[in-house]
């Protein structure tokens, strides 16, 4: 179930997030990760509003990761509910709400070398890869290489490999 954050939710933000496992795989996130942090990100939602950062929950319980849309496709998961098929589901949702609502003709997304998690959810998505750039990331106080990928519109219409069972 995807849902607006709010300051409530920010204990469940900063668990997720000050955990370097998670952090390593973002740009802007720092690390370590405080309430601070968190409740700045809140404001920056309320602010913007769109499709930017969606909690991901199920029914009655914690946000387990976000998932947004603001330039890009962006997503992070908490490490105890890797691997269960949550960010699949909640990304494939955003994705098919912003593609219905938006009017664009294509979606950017990419992931860091090294993060396979990542690169599977972008192809079960219907991806395909762009180009490779080199980016900062906060929590690694360094630069790292991103994998840039790109969804249309006719792709997305047409079926991913995902929605097609696979």
């Amino acid at each position: 179930m995807l849902r607006p954050l709010t300051r409530d939710d920010i204990p469940d933000l900063v668990a997720g997030l000050d955990d370097y496992d998670v952090s390593r795989w973002l740009t802007v996130v720092p690390y370590p990760y405080c309430p601070e942090d968190a409740e700045e990100f809140i404001a920056h939602l309320e602010a913007a509003g769109g499709f930017d950062g969606y909690g991901i929950t199920r029914e009655g319980g914690p946000v387990m990761g976000v998932v947004g849309i603001d330039e890009s496709l962006g997503y992070w998961l908490g490490r105890a509910y890797h691997g269960q098929g949550y960010m699949t589901e909640a990304a494939a949702a955003l994705v098919a709400h912003w593609f219905a609502e938006s009017g664009a003709e294509a979606l950017t997304s990419g992931y860091f070398t090294g993060n396979a998690a990542s690169a599977a959810v972008l192809g079960k998505l219907g991806f395909k890869p762009t180009h490779d750039e080199t980016v900062a990331s906060r929590a690694r106080g360094t630069t790292v290489t991103i994998h840039r990928m790109r969804l249309t519109r006719a792709d997305w219409v047409t079926g991913t490999p995902m929605r097609a069972g696979g």
